[in-house]
């Protein structure tokens, strides 16, 4: 069996394959501190895809992982220097029209990984666009996940949370290209401060411009940070991911789906 990676793949691999159900990654490239890459978000999209279809694949799947989106929506990170990003509309047209060159190849159940907070609204703006688009009885299924929804399975690993370099994903690239760590930067990393405290209440939303959220590209205590922790982390988003694409393979396609 091929391993379901679309870029190590030949034609008469693709065609004897038969996929299913196709996963697009979608990641970013901005900066992460003194510590870590800019590629971070990257990398733990690409990885736990990866190793997320080659399981998914194992148990009797045929899930196809697309190649992963390296740039998103950075619009609250030009204070700092080569942060990558395109518009929010033209992160929804990209992948509007991935998913509509997938149905042309016949695929009916997409799955969008997201492993950038940035990303969110934008995806679920394209997810609602595409169905508007879509009549009622037609289109692909598309359905968008991230690390977040392996929650309780992830949060064990972490002792000090954080939304950005923080432990969880300094764990994670120790765990995944440890040569692209710089160890000895790892800190404890400020945030800043609020003027207005009812602003950080959850039912409040705003655009924060990072370079004041995290002057230093970075937020909270990393230094208990390692690669096993990473492992850990990795693992249990990618069984994550990897339950959800058996069940989409498996799951016969009709016009309700996914209901019956």
């Amino acid at each position: 069996m091929t391993s379901g990676i679309l870029q190590e793949m030949t034609i008469e691999d693709v065609k004897a394959f038969g996929a299913e159900v196709v996963v697009l990654g979608i990641g970013s490239v901005e900066p992460h501190g003194p510590a870590l890459p800019y590629g971070t978000d990257y990398f733990q999209c690409e990885g736990i895809v990866r190793s997320a279809i080659v399981r998914a694949n194992e148990r009797g799947a045929r899930a196809l992982m697309y190649p992963t989106l390296p740039i998103g929506n950075n619009v609250n990170f030009k204070g700092f220097p080569f942060a990558c990003r395109i518009g929010v509309r033209t992160l929804m047209q990209v992948v509007l029209d991935i998913v509509e060159a997938l149905e042309a190849d016949g695929i009916r159940k997409i799955v969008l990984y997201n492993n950038h907070g940035g990303n969110t609204d934008a995806l679920r703006a394209a997810l609602r666009d595409h169905y508007d688009r879509c009549p009622s009885t037609g289109g692909a299924f598309v359905c968008l996940t991230s690390s977040a929804s392996a929650g309780p399975a992830r949060s064990k690993f972490v002792e000090h949370p954080s939304d950005h370099a923080g432990e969880s994903e300094t764990s994670s690239v120790m765990h995944l290209c440890p040569e692209l760590v710089r160890e000895d930067r790892i800190a404890d990393f400020p945030f800043g401060q609020l003027t207005v405290g009812a602003l950080g209440d959850q039912g409040v939303y705003f655009v924060r411009p990072w370079h004041l959220y995290v002057p230093a590209a970075a937020g909270g205590d990393a230094r208990k940070a390692s690669a096993a922790k990473g492992r850990g982390l990795v693992d249990a988003s990618a069984a994550y991911l990897a339950k959800l694409l058996v069940e989409l393979s498996a799951a016969k396609w009709t016009e309700n789906f996914p209901y019956k």
